[in-house]
């Protein structure tokens, strides 16, 4: 039974084909989340479209910003995905490929996909760190969902009261200091020339604790031990989960002194939107 997820991130939409748990075929494309609602829908459908979505049996989709899960409409998205609130994703899907769909936050899918490489998981965060923070948490076996279907919202977690102005409205927020997008201006306010959070941290690499980037990643060493430390003390989870794009550069990460023993890598990295969009139409949490 072929299956397909599509993860819409802020920088670019993901899509595969799956056959149960195997990946057949792979496609993105750039999700334009700056220019709007109709841009946006174009770029989903081009992935759909690539993965031949009329040939599948459900189509799952992770979508930034607070997702009924009912309805599959976006109650609420920030500007990194301009005039997506208000989009009925399931109804746009169904109607042109005639297949069931469901939606759901892509934090909470990412959850889903990791959580089905785990037997009888009870009390799990995970945070994903790209174009923003996502974040969602499991506990005692159950996806904790605000009144507005948004997940355990960590990227919004206010890190710094009073801090930097984040694009929900609040200041201080997570994801301005920990988001690959907060991370790479943080590189060029001090290296015009950096053009990528890779390129950041190959620069770090080569200063070997000396340089203007050494400084950049012990500032944001120092914001993830303060956010880990703060979800620890609100949830306790069993596990935190570290996933996402920026995460591919797990060296940093596990170089961060002092990271609490509850804390390890995502195993499906940035693929595990993708997964848990495929699980949806099953998913019982």
């Amino acid at each position: 039974m072929l299956k397909i997820g599509i993860d819409i991130g802020g920088t670019t939409i993901k899509g595969a084909l799956f056959d149960g748990a195997k990946i057949l075929e792979e496609h993105s494309a750039p999700t334009c989340g700056g220019e709007g609602r109709e841009a946006i829908v174009r770029q989903l459908f081009e992935v759909a479209d690539s993965l031949q979505a009329e040939k599948a049996s459900f189509i799952g989709v992770s979508s930034a910003g607070n997702i009924d899960p009912a309805s599959g409409r976006c109650v609420y998205a920030t500007d990194n995905l301009k005039g997506w609130t208000g989009t009925e994703i399931v109804r746009e899907m169904e109607e042109r490929y005639s297949v069931a769909c469901r939606a759901d936050n892509d934090a909470v899918c990412a959850l889903i996909g990791e959580l089905s490489l785990r037997e009888a998981p009870k009390d799990v965060t995970l945070l994903t760190f790209g174009t923003g923070v996502g974040g969602a948490s499991l506990i005692n076996g159950r996806i904790v969902r605000g009144r507005h279907f948004d997940a355990a919202r960590w990227g919004h977690f206010s890190l710094h009261p009073g801090g930097r102005v984040c694009n929900c409205g609040k200041r201080g927020c997570a994801e301005q200091y920990l988001s690959a997008t907060a991370l790479l201006r943080a590189g060029r306010e001090r290296d015009e020339k950096i053009s990528s959070c890779e390129e950041l941290f190959a620069v770090f690499r080569k200063e070997e604790g000396r340089g203007a980037m050494t400084e950049v990643v012990e500032a944001f060493a120092s914001d993830l031990l303060l956010l880990l430390d703060d979800i620890i003390t609100a949830v306790s989870p069993d596990c935190i989960l570290l996933g996402g794009g920026l995460t591919n550069a797990w060296d940093i990460f596990a170089g961060i002194g002092n990271l609490p023993s509850v804390v390890g890598r995502a195993p499906l990295g940035s693929k595990a939107g993708i997964y848990g969009a495929s699980l949806l139409e099953t998913a019982a949490y």
